[in-house]
């Protein structure tokens, strides 16, 4: 440890020779987002369309300006290119792209334009960092030398960030601590704690990440060796060495790798899938079959024959059925629910991912190549995936309008309420999917729904089972006792659902004395016209042996993520009895 410490400042200038820019936008990263966080409010106190730029444009800007000059860089020296012009082209072509997105971002009130160009912006840091790590290679005949370079880069980048981590937190409990204890510095603390993790997550470590950065010409020299994995225990009584990797990992990837295909068996079999769940398990299988197999690389690649290789052979089979498994699931859902942005993106990912393990039980095809294809296929998915869920809503929209019956357009509020009610008792499924997109499309403002639904309404609620109903009346406290009564108590009380009921436009509701008096049984029944509501005229409620003088009574309705109805009474004031 303490020769590692002693070795940082050597490894900490080299970086800066090799990465000479990409450190400079690291320590700009900092300022840029420290600015953000502590000026940048003072400068402009109301949020304004500029401010809002400069904010994203100082998070982003950086940021990715640091990754692909790193990036940049790492190709260069794989190409022993010591030309400036590279990263002249890469700084400002980033610097003119970045701040033509975020003015466009700012300036459109269109969701589609905004989709589309966080998409890009995703892209752009996407390929950046896959340029970081394979940009260097992509001209090897084999994936050895970007193998020798992930396992060189995770020991020697990682750990030192580890490392320093400990050091950082000392001086942030110490600022905690003095927080906690004076008072009136606890803000400064608090501010000062934010500063220091800034500094540390955007400089430090990227900083002492690329002092890890493995030379590239060395590992292109290197030949890919197996890890030992034999562990030795010993005692007094006994000595025992083996193989971990073989009788621990394996066994428990084999375990769920059983209880996956068992679950996906049953599930096909019953034709009854839970989406989510059967995607996530494909997806964990992959990436556990992907960290076993680098392990194995070595023996893969190895023209010996060996256990390994034949482990690592059977690995690539055992997603293969989950992911197919997953696609099945997903598309099935599509055809029964309808489209939406997740789904396309997760059909997607399916599809390519199950032509990727075709691909990966065929020894020639190099893996790390199409990771980038991967990659780009799927973030093209998701810049399309909003237009052809737009498209799909739209003409679902229109010919579920057509089977009812509606031809002029667009509907008034009195008539899309009518729709949607008759939707829902002819057909739930139906009008759950066309409530979704309609709510969807209203909350993304688009102009092509309004061809069809008053714009100025609230779709949100017009849509819904039971649409939203809050009825209030609130009263003067003012209580007058009758002599026919001798008794009084004061009400405020939330009924429970079973304790009230709405029929033929009137709420009748029964009011518990043990609420008051925990001693007596007694049950009151009261009622309310809906006249009375809607002319907010509810002081007084009589019934047989009551009075009840009214200061406050509140009636709400909502509907529920299930499309259940749920309901609320609260009443407040004094109940007069005989």
């Amino acid at each position: 440890m303490q020769k590692t410490l002693k070795e940082y400042p050597n490894l900490i200038l080299n970086a800066f020779k090799r990465f000479p820019l990409a450190i400079a936008f690291a320590i700009l990263s900092s300022i840029a987002i420290i600015f953000d966080f502590v000026e940048l409010s003072k400068i402009f106190p109301k949020k304004t369309t500029f401010s809002q730029s400069l904010d994203f444009w100082l998070c982003i800007y950086p940021i990715a300006a640091m990754l692909i000059a790193l990036a940049t860089s790492l190709i260069q020296e794989s190409r022993k290119s010591t030309r400036k012009m590279p990263q002249i082209i890469t700084s400002v072509g980033w610097l003119l792209i970045s701040a033509t997105l975020v003015i466009c971002k700012f300036t459109t009130d269109n969701y589609y334009d905004s989709k589309f160009i966080n998409v890009v912006i995703t892209s752009i840091f996407t390929i950046s960092i896959l340029a970081i790590l394979i940009g260097p290679f992509w001209n090897q005949k084999n994936d050895n030398a970007f193998w020798v370079y992930c396992k060189k880069m995770g020991k020697q980048a990682i750990i030192p960030i580890i490392n320093t981590t400990f050091s950082f937190l000392v001086p942030i409990i110490l600022l905690a601590i003095i927080g906690a204890i004076s008072e009136s510095n606890k803000d400064l603390c608090i501010k000062a704690i934010i500063l220091i993790f800034i500094f540390y997550i955007f400089t430090v470590s990227p900083i002492l990440f690329m002092t890890g950065i493995p030379s590239i010409d060395k590992c292109i020299e290197e030949t890919p060796t197996l890890k030992n994995f034999v562990i030795t225990i010993k005692s007094k009584w006994f000595n025992i060495s083996f193989d971990y990797f073989k009788f621990i990992i394996l066994p428990l990837y084999a375990i769920y790798a059983l209880t996956v295909h068992f679950y996906d068996i049953a599930s096909l079999l019953q034709w009854s899938f839970s989406t989510r769940t059967i995607f996530y398990l494909a997806i964990i299988s992959l990436v556990l079959v992907h960290i076993i197999k680098n392990e194995y690389y070595p023996a893969l690649i190895n023209p010996e024959p060996s256990s390994e290789k034949k482990i690592a052979r059977v690995l690539s089979y055992t997603y293969f059925i989950p992911i197919v498994t997953a696609t099945i699931a997903v598309i099935q859902r599509i055809s029964e629910y309808g489209v939406t942005e997740n789904r396309i993106t997760a059909s997607a990912l399916c599809i390519i991912i199950c032509i990727c393990a075709i691909l990966d039980c065929i020894p020639k095809i190099i893996p790390s190549k199409y990771v980038i294809i991967i990659s780009c296929l799927m973030l093209v998915s998701l810049a399309i995936s909003p237009t052809i869920t737009r498209n799909a809503w739209l003409k679902n929209i229109k010919e579920t309008l057509a089977t009812e019956g509606y031809s002029t357009f667009p509907l008034s509020e009195k008539d899309a309420k009518e729709f949607f009610s008759n939707l829902w008792e002819k057909d739930g499924k139906k009008a759950s999917i066309a409530a979704y997109q309609v709510k969807e499309l209203h909350s993304r403002h688009d102009e092509k729904l309004y061809q069809y639904f008053p714009e100025n309404s609230d779709l949100a609620d017009i849509v819904k089972k039971y649409r939203t109903i809050i009825r209030t009346v609130k009263n003067d406290k003012i209580h007058t006792m009758s002599e026919s009564f001798s008794k009084v108590a004061f009400v405020n009380y939330t009924f429970k659902d079973e304790e009230f009921v709405t029929r033929n436009d009137t709420l009748f509701f029964d009011y518990p004395l043990k609420d008051t008096d925990s001693t007596s049984s007694k049950v009151f029944n009261f009622h309310v016209l809906k006249q009375s509501w809607i002319d907010k005229d509810i002081k007084v409620l009589e019934t047989e042996g009551a009075r009840f003088e009214v200061e406050f009574i509140k009636f709400g309705q909502w509907e529920n993520e299930k499309h259940q109805r749920e309901r609320g009474l609260r009443l407040r004031g004094m109940l007069f009895m005989e």
